[in-house]
């Protein structure tokens, strides 16, 4: 991923007839982090004698593994995964030498496995469009000493696994035969190309977070068994929660170096949310923060953040791939005090369902930017319906809007004057101010009590002192008391 995901697309919505609803309605808690089972993962066997846990005692990242303990049963015990081929990539290609496996720990288990019943494995399985099997790849874990020295590799070998054709589902499993014994766990499953090539992605494979979440963590989303950039920290945790037991942990220390990455909502079909176009959304998250750097705030302006990344898609099948709405994702901004720890706080996002029929699902991901540092907790993600609206009028009906919203420049790319419109739901303290690619300030366009409305305002290509500035990529951002929006536009001379 780049170091800051910044959308170049429209943000403006144009209604008329503002209605609000009698009161607010709740129509997702998602988290919560209390699930009792890892995103993407289930219980595929569990015979008498055998025991599968989401288990805290040992994990090689993110808290958590796959964890069975079993005796002598009547039946294989297995963790199996869903169709691990979903959100980013529709299939897993063919004609890819392929890298897969998982890390793997034992403790006090059988040893020199006389045949299949005895062994313990990791598996995975393809499948065609037409949900035909191509072929299993099946590696014994290594069971010629009853306990490992620690977490080990089991993956294949080179060429080992090449598909004559391209998968459109990945089924993993974690087996005890039935007649091993022991305790294994498994983490880190691992699936990627091998020199470069592109496999496709699978997901949740450091299986850390609960039912409902996904995430992409670097240095390449997770799926190559390894994390880095401080995220090798991030996990759910006991150690604070909004409420009940556990939160979400980001621990990003200050000499990482920078890279973006984020936990978030699997898609959500927006008919089982019953909402429709127009609906007002309420997005709202409770955080608290230790061991903050406020200057970095001011040095960084755009990239030491955290925030909401909400966007819209036309389906949340397995197999659409990254198929968003137009204009979508978008990043948001949370504006935290100039503090180096804060308790837990509520920050909030009203946001409108876009009128356009191909939207069919939303995901919201909760955000580490690029540079941000830090300890940081997130708890209890909500989505409520606040309102909704109807109709589209002209500029001059609009009336006020529901939300604070900054629409793409226009022209982009541009020379030597661009316009940008943007527009605030209340009266209050507000700046509009132009960053070039490495964060430092180019030009104020805004700054103090910006009027409720709908505004535009024209930048003429010059920085503070009245020069022009060069050819190249821009940030512009709007912010208020609660949250800032970014976005990116050109200039060419």
């Amino acid at each position: 991923m780049k170091s800051l995901r910044i959308v170049v697309m429209m943000l403006a919505f144009v209604f008329l007839g503002m209605a609000a609803k009698a009161q607010q309605k709740n129509i997702t808690s998602i988290g919560g982090f209390e699930g009792a089972l890892p995103s993407y993962w289930t219980k595929g066997s569990q015979p008498a004698g055998s025991t599968l846990t989401w288990a805290t005692d040992s994990s090689r990242s993110l808290g958590r593994s796959l964890k069975i303990t079993k005796s002598t049963t009547g039946d294989s015990a297995a963790w199996v995964s869903e169709n691990m081929v979903d959100y980013w990539s529709p299939r897993h290609y063919g004609n890819v030498d392929i890298f897969l496996g998982a890390y793997v720990r034992t403790l006090n288990v059988n040893t020199s496995p006389a045949n299949a019943d005895e062994t313990w494995y990791v598996s995975y399985s393809f499948y065609d469009s037409a949900g035909v099997l191509i072929g299993t790849t099946m590696l014994p874990i290594d069971q010629s000493a009853a306990t490992s020295a620690g977490w080990l590799a089991d993956t294949n070998g080179i060429g080992e696994t090449v598909l004559p054709k391209d998968a459109w589902k990945t089924i993993i499993k974690f087996v005890g035969g039935k007649n091993a014994t022991g305790t294994v766990w498994a983490d880190d499953f691992v699936l990627y190309g091998r020199a470069g090539a592109w496999a496709g992605q699978d997901w949740n494979t450091s299986v850390g977070v609960p039912t409902g979440w996904t995430y992409w963590l670097p240095p390449n989303g997770g799926n190559d068994g390894l994390l880095a950039n401080g995220f090798e920290n991030t996990r759910v945790t006991t150690e604070a929660a909004h409420s009940g037991l556990s939160s979400l942990k980001f621990d990003l220390p200050f000499t990482r170096a920078p890279h973006d990455a984020f936990i978030g909502t699997k898609r959500m079909p927006l008919n089982s949310l019953n909402v429709k176009a127009g609906d007002i959304l309420r997005i709202s998250v409770w955080v608290k923060a230790s061991n903050l750097v406020p200057d970095s705030a001011a040095l960084y302006p755009v990239t030491w953040a955290c925030g909401f990344t909400y966007g819209f898609f036309t389906s949340n099948d397995n197999n659409a791939g990254f198929n968003n709405v137009p204009g979508y994702p978008i990043d948001t901004q949370f504006k935290f005090p100039a503090v180096t720890s804060f308790g837990w706080t509520e920050y909030t996002l009203d946001i409108v369902v876009p009128v356009d029929p191909t939207a069919k699902a939303l995901e919201i991901r909760l955000h580490p930017y690029a540079r941000f540092t830090g300890t940081i907790y997130f708890d209890d993600l909500n989505v409520s319906v606040i309102g909704t609206t109807t109709g589209v009028a002209n500029n001059d009906t609009r009336g006020l809007p529901k939300t604070i919203e900054l629409a793409n420049n226009y022209p982009n790319p541009f020379n030597p004057l661009t316009v940008i419109r943007y527009a605030m739901p209340h009266d209050g303290v507000g700046s509009l101010i132009i960053y070039n690619l490495l964060g430092q300030q180019i030009r104020t366009l805004l700054e103090g009590i910006i009027a409720a409305g709908y505004h535009e305002i024209t930048w003429d290509g010059k920085d503070e002192a009245g020069n022009t500035v060069q050819s190249g990529v821009y940030f512009y951002r709007l912010q208020n008391d609660h949250v800032s929006l970014v976005k990116k536009m050109m200039i060419i001379k």
